[in-house]
């Protein structure tokens, strides 16, 4: 009987070591690890949202997150400024060409409909709304333990470019030649001669010189955004 006992338990201590593998695998799947890199990762079928959950209880752990305020609201910034940027863009290779190719009223007609359409709330919000990068850049400069030197000048420096070159350009340069193009009569010569020698010039170029300084801005706010992790 012990010599029967004894060949049962050999057998069987195989499959028990087996299944005690199994278990503790299934078991460490299931926890949440942090790699070399400090983000963290869940291998759980189970939980997805176990490694979030974990990553909430340890921000520390990740070398960069949105679970920082300023993070978000410079990433928000610099999405708005390579908007702006793009429209812009579009302004001076596109459509001011196109309608300097029709007649002088066409072109004034068509322009001042779309400056009286184009003031709206969003587009508001997408040419200026870059703005906020004045949030995080003041952040930056109080925690100056957490933030690097090379955060708080690319954040200074993209709150700076898109005000000066791009805000106060529109608001000094290019909204009064708006506001002058409304005024004239599309049909007669001097609204002709405004048209073709002023706004299709000084108008564009002002206009070209804004977007560039939105490019400008909306890389100093993504380099900062590089450098928030390291101080």
């Amino acid at each position: 009987h012990k010599q029967r006992m004894a060949t049962i338990a050999t057998v069987r201590s195989p499959l028990i070591s087996r299944k005690n593998r199994k278990l503790r695998a299934r078991s460490t799947n299931k926890r949440m690890t942090i790699g070399d890199d400090g983000y963290g990762s869940t291998t759980s079928d189970n939980n997805p949202r176990s490694g979030y959950i974990a990553a909430l209880e340890n921000p520390s752990a990740m070398n960069w997150s949105l679970l920082s305020v300023p993070e978000t609201v410079m990433l928000v910034s610099v999405i708005l400024n390579a908007s702006a940027a793009g429209i812009i863009f579009i302004f001076s290779n596109t459509i001011m060409p196109a309608l300097a190719t029709l007649d002088p009223d066409v072109g004034v007609y068509t322009m001042n409909t779309i400056n009286t359409i184009i003031v709206n709330p969003l587009f508001i919000f997408i040419f200026f709304g870059g703005l906020i990068s004045i949030y995080p850049t003041v952040v930056v400069w109080k925690d100056r333990d957490n933030f690097s030197t090379p955060t708080r000048i690319c954040a200074t420096a993209a709150t700076l470019v898109y005000f000066f070159g791009q805000a106060l350009v529109t608001v000094t340069q290019n909204v009064p030649r708006n506001n002058a193009l409304l005024a004239v009569d599309p049909k007669s010569d001097s609204g002709a001669d405004y048209w073709t020698n002023d706004y299709l010039n000084s108008w564009v170029a002002w206009n070209t010189a804004r977007g560039v300084f939105a490019f400008i801005a909306s890389i100093f706010g993504a380099l900062s955004l590089a450098f928030m992790r390291k101080p």
